[in-house]
């Protein structure tokens, strides 16, 4: 483990219990305010400032409150990267939405007199929090920001390029105050000319080393400073490093800038970090519940349709009702994915083939089923399990997926997300009946793993919804 991991292990430690003392301190201003200027107006006597059992269990539960939310929200991850302007914003929204959370909870089933009651106590809690936190965690990233500036934290970096664009980066890191890139060397592409500014950094090798020489070298970030036009070399280094535990950051072009894909950190050199996290951890938690809820209310409301499904496979073909299939989950994990079966048993002896639209192997009841999805309803116990999400990519058989990544190995980019019941690509495509079909599909679904939120998870159920009421599936 490297200092930077280290100092980033120590740093969460240090911001949460700091943060417990900022909820806790706020909660003992809101708790004086409450005694010393609330209820004796309500009382019409003074009450003497008490720190009992229920003080010490609310002012402990508020402040977990408030770690639970700065959690979710980001506040302590890459510490060691953050600045601390970001790490204002993340205090200022936690404490908004801790502050509104407690209006709710506590103020509005309590009896005050006036109005200006409410926002007295309210408005000393979020003060005193604002500013108690915020004086602490401007203090820690000051401290990292030293760490930084005097070099004694370092990021371990490799540069990917030699030509002009590598060496005006370098020139700029030059110029403006360090972001702790510490250069071990650069690689290039066969054929690339270097520029002289590179040349006093050790040479690497080619790109096609790449992915062993950041594993043995213990490498934390790449940059890659590739001329414009190399899109697809930049394309498929990223896919490279795909399960290498690392930044990867790419040189913008204008269309990335117009674009707005490029923030405005710093006045120096902006960069695209290319993203490993696909969906921020509170937008996870949300959809997780989402998918939870939504799951147990259809399994209850769909039970006498599902009912009749399985009714009908059992008088219409001999054999198991419930049909289970290896699948590619999270990170290529496999799972077995639950389904109504649809098909003659045995309907793969001869080894894995896609189903069609005339397809022989479907029974006739599995033929009514799919056409109006209900062979699926099972999958519901699957994002139970865990192993699922409602939205997200088709879950594909390993069979499958290794010929998509063969022809394009960008799509093995699906896996970073949970699979779905239904997905982008099912809307905007439907099932496929061989790997071109499924390479044509695995388009949409890669758009949807760029721009996962809940909006659109809502929005591809419904268009899903249409599809099942009008019976357009296969």
């Amino acid at each position: 483990m490297n200092r930077a991991e280290v100092l980033e292990g120590r740093l969460k430690i240090v911001y949460v219990v700091l943060d417990l003392i900022a909820g806790s301190l706020a909660y003992l201003a809101l708790h004086a305010v409450r005694k010393l200027v609330v209820e004796p107006t309500r009382f019409g006597v003074e009450l003497p400032l008490e720190f009992d059992d229920k003080f010490l269990r609310a002012a402990l539960l508020t402040s977990f409150l408030y770690v639970l939310i700065s959690a979710l929200g980001g506040t302590y991850r890459d510490l060691t990267r953050k600045s601390r302007l970001k790490q204002a914003f993340n205090t200022l929204s936690a404490t908004v939405m801790t502050s509104t959370l407690l209006f709710f909870l506590i103020f509005l089933d309590d009896y005050i007199k006036f109005y200006s009651q409410y926002y007295t106590t309210l408005g000393t809690y979020a003060a005193t929090l604002l500013v108690t936190s915020g004086l602490f965690r401007f203090s820690l990233a000051s401290y990292v920001r030293h760490q930084l500036d005097s070099k004694k934290l370092t990021f371990r970096t490799i540069l990917i390029g030699a030509g002009k664009e590598a060496g005006d980066l370098l020139d700029s890191f030059k110029q403006e105050r360090t972001k702790g890139y510490e250069f071990i060397g650069y690689m290039t592409m066969n054929g690339e000319q270097i520029d002289p500014r590179i040349a006093p950094l050790p040479y690497l090798g080619t790109t096609t080393l790449l992915k062993d020489v950041a594993n043995d070298n213990h490498v934390e970030d790449v940059i890659i400073a590739l001329a414009t036009g190399n899109s697809e070399t930049i394309a498929n280094i990223v896919s490279d490093l795909e399960d290498v535990k690392l930044r990867i950051h790419v040189l913008p072009n204008l269309f990335s800038i117009l674009s707005g894909q490029v923030k405005m950190e710093s006045f120096g050199r902006s960069m695209i970090e290319v993203k490993r996290e696909l969906v921020q951890p509170h937008v996870a938690v949300i959809k997780r519940i989402f998918d939870i809820v939504l799951s147990i209310i259809l399994l209850i409301v769909s039970s006498p349709i599902l009912l009749c499904g399985i009714i009908g496979v059992k008088l219409t073909s001999p054999g198991p009702i419930f049909y289970r299939q290896s699948r590619l989950g999270k990170n290529g994990k496999k799972f077995k994915i639950i389904k109504l079966r649809s098909m003659v048993v045995d309907a793969e002896q001869l080894g894995p083939q896609l189903s069609s639209e005339e397809d022989p192997r479907i029974t006739s009841w599995g033929r009514t089923m799919r056409k109006y999805r209900i062979d699926e309803l099972p999958q519901f116990l699957n994002v139970l399990f865990g192993d699922m999400a409602i939205v997200g990519p088709r879950p594909e058989r390993k069979y499958y997926f290794d010929q998509i990544v063969a022809q394009a190995p960008q799509y093995k980019f699906l896996l970073r997300v949970k699979p779905g019941i239904t997905s982008w690509g099912m809307v905007k495509y439907g099932y496929a009946e061989n790997v071109t079909e499924m390479l044509e599909r695995a388009r949409y679904d890669l758009i949807y793993t760029e721009n996962i939120t809940l909006l659109s998870d809502i929005k591809i159920l419904f268009y899903t919804l249409v599809t099942v009421l009008q019976g357009r599936g296969k």
